[in-house]
């Protein structure tokens, strides 16, 4: 098995420069770092990280909150492409990854205490932001470092975060059906709490306010088709006359695309959906799905590289802005053919 000398001969510096290159040393110029990285991967070198926690204290592991909607985490790809790009930049920088999950809020901050107190865990990024999150608080109390991907609710100029102009976002979605004739448009979303949900709804409004055109707003989760059925029937006695729907992701739009072409009177219409994160889910649609890119994995590299760079308390925080991109399939039909 390799060693960090072996590692030092391979990139030629010395044992205790290819150390902190290892762990991520500030001290380490990128170049040299890299150098190091590229001959520990060569010889499949694997620092022992236990170790160096017990040495110094402190922990080359990033934790990860994943949020307590374990049913919205392990069926939307947007989280695992987010991890995804975590784990590519804490590899590259020779650090390592720890998920925080819980059923519940109080056992997510629970885990997340026992990953300060006894992991020795300094920096955490949360792959949500939510209203009235006890995770920030806690991390607050704790003093620790972290990066929120999304905007934060509070303290947004003094909290790091990574994050798509999700406002922009919906504004651009609404107008993308607004420009093929649609007048009569629907919001779709399931949970206003998540500051990534309000915002692109704001983003719908504020086209539909430019238009003026009436704001059409359905809040439903579709946890079964049964359910989704009922809802979509109530929704149609209200408002027969819309055409075009956006959903808040393309998860929704796709439950809700189902309900829809199952059912022979709506699938006739051929009603436009749009969604967002642009998942694998949406090449599989039928029809495919139209859908803003918002680049999940680029969220969770730009988190990652805020997370680990050393800055001082006093230092502003950081806000990295991700492009989004309207990904033209073919869910989306110019109102003449609705007629």
């Amino acid at each position: 098995m390799a060693t960090i000398k072996d590692v030092a001969k391979r990139a030629g510096v010395s044992p205790s420069t290819a150390s902190r290159a290892m762990h991520g040393s500030k001290v380490i110029s990128k170049p040299t770092r890299d150098k190091v990285i590229k001959a520990a991967r060569e010889l499949n070198y694997a620092p022992d990280f236990n170790a160096q926690n017990l040495a110094t204290k402190a922990s080359n592991t990033i934790g990860v909150v994943l949020p307590v909607d374990h049913h919205e985490i392990f069926s939307n790809p947007f989280f695992l492409e987010m991890i995804r790009g975590i784990n590519e930049v804490c590899s590259k920088n020779g650090s390592m990854t720890t998920l925080a999950t819980g059923i519940s809020s109080d056992e997510l901050v629970h885990n997340i205490d026992v990953m300060i107190a006894q992991g020795h865990i300094r920096n955490f990024i949360l792959l949500y932001s939510e209203k009235n999150d006890p995770v920030v608080e806690r991390l607050n109390h704790f003093d620790v470092q972290y990066v929120i991907i999304g905007k934060p609710y509070q303290e947004v100029n003094k909290t790091s975060y990574v994050d798509n102009d999700n406002v922009q976002a919906g504004t651009d979605a609404a107008q993308y059906l607004v420009d093929r004739g649609h007048q009569r448009i629907c919001f779709l979303y399931s949970d206003l709490s998540k500051m990534v949900q309000g915002d692109r709804m704001l983003g719908y409004q504020r086209t539909m306010m430019q238009h003026q055109l009436p704001s059409i707003l359905l809040e439903a989760r579709f946890e079964d088709h049964a359910s989704g059925v009922k809802s979509m029937k109530h929704f149609f006695e209200q408002y027969p006359d819309v055409t075009g729907f956006v959903a808040v992701d393309d998860m929704m739009a796709l439950k809700l695309q189902q309900v829809l072409h199952n059912d022979p009177e709506w699938k006739v219409k051929q009603f436009s959906l749009i969604g967002f994160n642009n998942s694998i889910f949406s090449e599989l649609a039928h029809p495919t799905l139209t859908s803003v890119a918002v680049f999940p994995q680029r969220l969770g590299e730009e988190a990652a590289k805020i997370v680990m760079t050393d800055r001082p308390a006093e230092e502003l925080s950081t806000a990295v802005i991700v492009p989004h991109q309207i990904v033209t399939r073919h869910s989306v039909h110019p109102i003449r053919s609705l007629k």
